[in-house]
């Protein structure tokens, strides 16, 4: 949820607001779901980090994901977050980055997710 605080602290930030949001977080189903709805309500591009959003059921993530895609948010994963982020091989930290994300993180079933 966007509250009055973080909201002057984006414009403070930005300016106005930014065109990109990545999101992830603790409770997707509850705080992420209405952040990103609020997000796109104001027309900023919501990018949800799929394994980096948990709740305490797996099946409440799973669902508030497929609400979010459905709302017109881009469910993405980390590692390619933090790839788009770099641009391309040429960035001078490409090296460091790619070693830290080259060990996979556990499977945390989304792809099953995509078909709900």
């Amino acid at each position: 949820m966007i509250i009055p605080e973080l909201e002057a602290k984006v414009k403070e930030i930005f300016g106005d607001k930014p065109d990109d949001v990545v999101l992830y977080g603790l409770e997707s189903h509850i705080c992420v779901e209405q952040t990103a709805i609020d997000l796109l309500e104001k027309k900023i591009n919501v990018f949800l980090v799929a394994d980096c959003l948990i709740s305490r059921l797996n099946q409440d993530r799973d669902l508030a994901i497929e609400r979010l895609r459905n709302a017109g948010c881009v469910v993405t994963t980390s590692e390619s977050v933090i790839f788009d982020l770099m641009g391309d091989k040429n960035h001078p930290k490409f090296d460091v980055v790619r070693k830290f994300v080259n060990t996979p993180s556990a499977d945390m079933q989304l792809a099953k997710a995509a078909k709900l």
